[in-house]
């Protein structure tokens, strides 16, 4: 067998390339921070990613255990933000950049797994094809996990490709470490460890020859070194919510946002317990309507339980219905579409140049990368490796959301599947092998035209300008704050954001009276909204009238019994 090296000569790839294609993918990534940290969208974070910027923050202050709410989502980011703020304050600035990084080495490893696979041309074009993929460039400034699990998945891949290789036991051991790792990064990476065993496995057998008893030891290696990581998560888990579970206390309490008699369609939905589609108030809502609904106290653990028992009963009840609506998400997944999560490209395009140029890249992704990664499934069974982390991202958009950030997750290997497919044909044109390329472009062309005719089928959320006005307001640029919230009233029916904002900025301009105006359509429109309830209390307060102040702030504590609340609500009534 010829050395990489010589493979890499033979084809054609430079350490120059190598480092071309590199710099691609940092110069683009960098581009779009500059943007990004001009952009009004970072200063009105998402509701995950508001969750984990304070979830940083209490971990940073030594306070990341002391608070159930830090039970509810994977924990690793935050612990990873945390760490992040402890060393540099809460910079966004730095985490981006450190995202920045991390995904130019996902595209360096991407590259890797083509070497490993003896197509480090192909691997070459793999990596610059996710170098320009629009969707790894936005999440790289966002607080969310998307360029982690990203990264995660690729490593996954080049680890497993290494192991069939290597003869070192340990190795197995540090894979296993690095399994348990993608489970506290996100629950639904538990199945990558599933996949790890019956892959690898099967592998180690029929394509590194080696013995079923030297399998077995490499195995139990592996479970080994997954069992260290969970066992630290569990107990920290344990330490938080009084249960000694390996997951967060989100799985029943998410599964029941997606099967319920009131979410016909299975999309993502927030039930009318719920205020805002924030983690928190999604936690809280959700625990005091379990609370109300069996009369009496409920650990953590136990809430997300009840939750899960409902969402199981109503799959029992409507079986075909929840069928329906999985097969729906399945071809949804495939869609050219992206389906917004805390952030949206459209949104996003329209303060980054570099996003508005650079295509959306799950179409064209999915017509070449299918092709390929089903031409070396047939030349090599090692594919199936490659083919893992889409087939659980697929799982995951299909049991529960077909949305952007879950299945960027395949992004990696499509880009993968891409840079093979082009490299055969283009070895199939050379060699004249006209019959070869002509299927090959007749297959790409099928699979994405299909792509975009199921995107014709689906609907685009509309831009959340609400969340823009917001985001002004929190760069400090009031005017256009207030152009754009005064033209959305202008232009579209009441929306309470929009009235709240102005709210806000008739505040700072100390108009009392227009406030409480603004206040008062907020809480019209969304009675359950404790923070224009608030807002309303202290302008009413201001102006003197208690009464009414006194009955607001009432409103806000019964919505959401904050401790700002009762505060202002205890002062009012004393007043009386």
């Amino acid at each position: 067998m010829r050395s990489a090296a010589r493979r890499e000569a033979g084809q054609g790839v430079t350490r120059a390339m190598v480092f071309l294609v590199l710099a691609v993918t940092l110069v683009v990534r960098l581009l779009h921070l500059r943007y990004a940290l001009n952009s009004p969208l970072t200063y009105q974070p998402g509701p995950d990613e508001d969750f984990y910027f304070r979830f940083g923050k209490a971990v940073a202050a030594g306070l990341g255990n002391d608070s159930t709410e830090f039970a509810f989502m994977d924990p690793f980011y935050g612990y990873m933000l945390g760490t992040v703020f402890k060393v540099a304050g809460a910079n966004l600035f730095v985490v981006y950049l450190l995202q920045v990084l991390l995904d130019t080495l996902t595209a360096y490893c991407i590259f890797q797994i083509g070497r490993l696979l003896d197509r480090p041309r192909a691997g070459l074009i793999a990596a610059l094809l996710y170098g320009l993929a629009c969707t790894a460039v936005l999440f790289t400034t966002t607080l969310l996990k998307a360029t982690w699990v990203a990264n995660y998945m690729v490593l996954w891949v080049l680890f497993g490709l290494v192991l069939l290789r290597t003869q070192k036991l340990y190795a197995w051991l540090l894979f296993g470490i690095w399994c348990g790792y993608g489970v506290a990064l996100r629950g639904n990476l538990t199945l990558m460890v599933g996949l790890a065993v019956l892959l690898l496995g099967w592998l180690n057998v029929t394509w590194a020859g080696r013995s079923t008893a030297r399998t077995a030891s490499c195995l139990a290696l592996l479970l080994l070194g997954v069992a260290l990581p969970l066992l630290l998560l569990a107990t920290r888990n344990e330490q938080i919510s009084k249960s000694f579970t390996l997951l967060p206390n989100n799985g029943g309490v998410v599964l029941h946002q997606v099967y319920n008699p009131d979410n016909p369609r299975g999309v993502n939905w927030v039930p009318k317990f719920v205020n805002y589609s924030h983690p928190t108030e999604t936690w809280r809502g959700y625990a005091a309507e379990a609370e109300r609904r069996l009369g009496r106290s409920l650990t953590p653990h136990e809430v997300d339980q009840y939750w899960r028992s409902e969402a199981v009963a109503y799959i029992k009840a409507e079986p075909m219905h929840a069928l329906g609506n999985v097969a729906r998400k399945f071809t949804e997944f495939f869609a050219y579409l992206e389906i917004p999560n805390n952030r949206s490209l459209p949104e996003e395009r329209l303060f980054s140049p570099v996003l508005r140029t650079l295509p959306s890249p799950f179409g064209w992704l999915l017509a070449f990368g299918v092709p390929g990664l089903a031409i070396l499934l047939y030349r090599d069974r090692r594919a199936l490796l490659a083919i893992a982390p889409i087939a659980v991202a697929l799982f995951t958009c299909s049991v529960f959301f077909a949305e952007d950030r879950f299945r960027f997750h395949a992004v990696p290997m499509l880009a993968l599947g891409s840079g093979l497919f082009l490299d055969d044909v283009y070895a199939w044109v050379k060699t004249h092998q006209p019959k070869k390329w002509a299927i090959g472009i007749v297959a790409a062309e099928l699979i994405g035209c299909s792509s975009v005719l199921l995107a014709r089928q689906m609907t685009q959320p509309p831009v959340t300008w609400d969340r823009i006005v917001w985001g002004y307001i929190r760069m400090g640029k009031l005017s256009d704050a207030k152009a754009l919230a005064t033209k959305l009233e202008a232009e579209q029916p009441p929306a309470a954001p929009v009235q709240e904002a102005l709210g806000y900025l008739a505040v700072g301009d100390g108009d009392a009276a227009r406030a409480i105006e603004h206040y008062r359509l907020a809480t019209q429109l969304r009675p359950d909204s404790h923070v224009a309830h608030y807002n309303l209390a202290k302008m009413l307060a201001k102006t003197g009238a208690m009464d009414d102040a006194a009955s607001e702030a009432a409103a806000a504590v019964r919505i959401a019994p904050l401790p700002e609340y009762q505060t202002l609500l205890e002062q009012l009534t004393s007043k009386k």
